[in-house]
């Protein structure tokens, strides 16, 4: 199907039909004024834009809204305060959702489902359809076409090929949202776009795409996207047969639910479409005043897709231009490292050849992260060198393929305390069929094995939609998992890294990673392991792709690792401390008699001075108030003192 896909949509006839559509064009009951925001070339340049004006008796594609909606060439309408483009098309349209219909990915995963428990094709394909084709799959049930729009159905659609297009949306009835799942959020039976604004000018809309705007306060709210954010499966065994189980594969909409953001009034739009004040929100007609507008951004976080769509685009039948995939992509980048994830590293007391250090995590989405598929995962890596950059530690670090090193074979659980290399702290969804076997096929999942992706701020356990958003395994009983001095709902987790150097003493650098990865190696392997078109089609783009992840958020920081004192009951002796003039005078041991060496550094591992004496010296410190270590290194002895100086 996959190569069906590409057949289909790179044909050049397809590309004249749009030619030859929008040459036809005709303006019926409005007629711009000469002084209008667009010349007729203008006018035409949009039309031969490559997106599809199909229209059906209920559906439309985003091709019927292009002339309106699109970038204003004068630069008068659908620009910010700044005169920044922020026309819906050209933002959407290289995003996930505008090219949903064509994921290879999303192909290759329902060709893998379907491979495994083949019986259930039909439903399948059909469910799966209506998340990444509602305009064609609306389209098709409303008019009696059949039972199940499938996969063959979609590739001959040019509907439901648009994805997630403006009707897909902007057509959805405001008649139990909240309650909506697995797609099949109400649509509207009459020609209708619901939108933001109190009595919309309509002649114009629907003489140019056959459809009336009309006021939907409901576009606005988060339950406008639960009906494809609200997913689960009805669980089947290894033979295809139901189980009874129901089993929720992404609650992102329950998560917001169980979340302070819902009690705050932050709406899933307030993130993914931000508004912005005074736009003239549409090319015609030319006399529209500004108004509130929310930018279509549409951004989640699975910016290798939209590489792998980018690099792919003519074969992909994708429309998009590279530039506008790199906005989405820097776009989808911003989002991840600014405003998914706080990360701060809280330093220990080091000794005794042990590095000890919180890493402590902060989720700032209103949802779970990672949230949505559940291929995604956040980990942790932490390296920690020598004062010559030698590595003393390393946890979470990467292979060539860009899979986690020391990650467990079946998964790696929950950690509250991490010790060793091999230990990684990985924030992940790990289900399991019913034989209790981790699985990646989504339609057999029976058990949640694992789940400690971090839940939003105000998330709680006593919440009526906890039991779509369970927290799973180790992490249920960790007393700092969303817990800040024994309460519920930090949305956060607090990890202690407990890192013996091996006998190594001295100043070390500490290096702690957060890394994002939407389509991690491992997930792809049971999927790789079938012989199929779509599969090998997509496993090509994958091998061929960047597979690098995300870096999310990055600390670093400079420490210094002590040991006991040099020789038994013979300390050294260090006066004054405090000092209030900088200055203090070590005595050593009297059994020591060879040259020693001594270094002054500040808590965060920074050297202030080195300097080698005999038995005793009169030592200067610092200039500047403040808590300083002083290594003392006689031979392999090694002793370190806190010095407080005060001036």
């Amino acid at each position: 199907m996959f190569n069906k896909l590409l057949v289909k949509i790179v044909q050049p006839a397809n590309l004249a039909v749009l030619l030859i559509a929008g040459a036809c064009l005709v303006f019926v009951g409005f007629v711009p004024a000469p002084e209008g925001y667009h010349s007729r070339v203008s006018k035409w340049a949009y039309r031969a834009s490559g997106l599809s004006e199909a229209s059906g008796q209920y559906m439309g594609a985003s091709g019927l809204c292009v002339n309106c909606h699109n970038t204003d060439p004068n630069g008068q309408a659908l620009v910010d305060a700044n005169g920044h483009d922020v026309s819906p098309v050209n933002d959407w349209r290289a995003t996930i959702m505008a090219n949903s219909a064509k994921d290879p990915f999303w192909i290759a995963k329902v060709r893998h489902e379907i491979l495994e428990t083949p019986s259930l094709e039909s439903e399948i394909e059909n469910t799966c359809t209506s998340c990444h084709a509602p305009q064609g799959f609306a389209e098709f049930h409303m008019t009696g076409q059949g039972s199940h729009y499938t996969l063959d159905v979609l590739f001959d659609d040019e509907l439901g090929l648009d994805g997630v297009g403006c009707i897909g949306c902007h057509s959805i009835e405001n008649e139990g949202l909240a309650s909506a799942f697995n797609g099949n959020q109400p649509y509207s039976d009459q020609k209708i776009a619901y939108g933001t604004f109190t009595q919309p000018w309509a002649s114009p809309m629907i003489a140019q795409s056959g459809f009336a705007p009309v006021f939907g306060a409901h576009m606005e709210s988060s339950e406008l996207c639960a009906g494809c954010h609200s997913l689960f499966v009805q669980t089947v065994d290894l033979e295809g047969n139901y189980t009874g189980v129901t089993f929720f594969e992404q609650a992102t909409y329950h998560e917001w639910l169980n979340s302070d953001f819902k009690t705050e009034g932050i709406e899933c739009q307030g993130c993914h479409m931000p508004k912005i004040e005074g736009v003239k929100v549409a090319t015609q007609p030319n006399w529209l005043q500004p108004r509130p507008f929310g930018k279509h951004l549409l951004v989640g976080g699975n910016t290798f897709m939209l590489k792998m769509m980018r690099d792919n685009a003519e074969l992909l039948g994708i429309t998009a231009s590279t530039d506008q995939f790199n906005t989405v992509i820097e776009r989808t980048e911003a989002l991840l490292q600014n405003e998914s994830l706080e990360m701060n590293v809280q330093q220990l007391e080091t000794m005794n050849d042990t590095a000890t250090f919180y890493v402590h995590l902060t989720n700032l989405a209103g949802h779970k992260f990672p949230s949505g598929y559940p291929s995604r995962l956040l980990h942790i890596e932490v390296h920690i060198a020598d004062e010559n950059g030698n590595t003393l530690f390393h946890s979470g670090g990467f292979n060539a393929d860009f899979e986690i090193n020391g990650r467990d074979e079946g998964w790696e659980p929950h950690y509250d305390v991490i010790t060793s290399d091999d230990q990684v702290q990985i924030y992940e969804m790990v289900f399991a069929d019913v034989e209790g076997t981790p699985t990646t096929v989504l339609e057999r999942a029976h058990t949640l094995i694992k789940d400690n992706r971090l839940v939003p701020r105000g998330f709680t356990t006593a919440h009526a939609a906890y039991d779509t958003t369970r927290i799973g395994g180790l992490a249920e009983s960790d007393p700092n998992f969303n817990r800040l001095n024994g309460t519920e709902g930090s949305g956060s987790d607090r990890i202690e890294y407990r890192v013996a150097t091996g006998g190594y003493v001295g100043p070390i650098d500490v290096t702690v990673r957060a890394w994002y990865q939407s389509m991690p190696p491992r997930w792809m392997e049971d999927m790789f392991a079938w012989d199929d078109p779509e599969i090998n089609g997509f496993r090509e783009l994958y091998n061929a792709a960047d597979q690098s992840p995300v870096l999310v958020a990055e600390h670093a920081f400079g420490s210094v690792v002590t040991v006991g004192e040099i020789h038994d009951n013979q300390p050294i002796r260090i006066a004054p401390n405090p000092t209030f003039t900088g200055w203090v005078h070590a005595t050593l041991p009297l059994t020591v008699n060879q040259q020693t060496e001594y270094a002054v550094y500040r808590l965060n591992g920074q050297r202030v001075s080195d300097f080698k004496a005999l038995r005793s010296e009169h030592l200067f410190i610092a200039e500047e108030s403040g808590t300083y270590l002083l290594v003392i290194r006689n031979g392999d002895a090694i002793r370190t003192q806190r010095i407080i100086v005060i001036q």
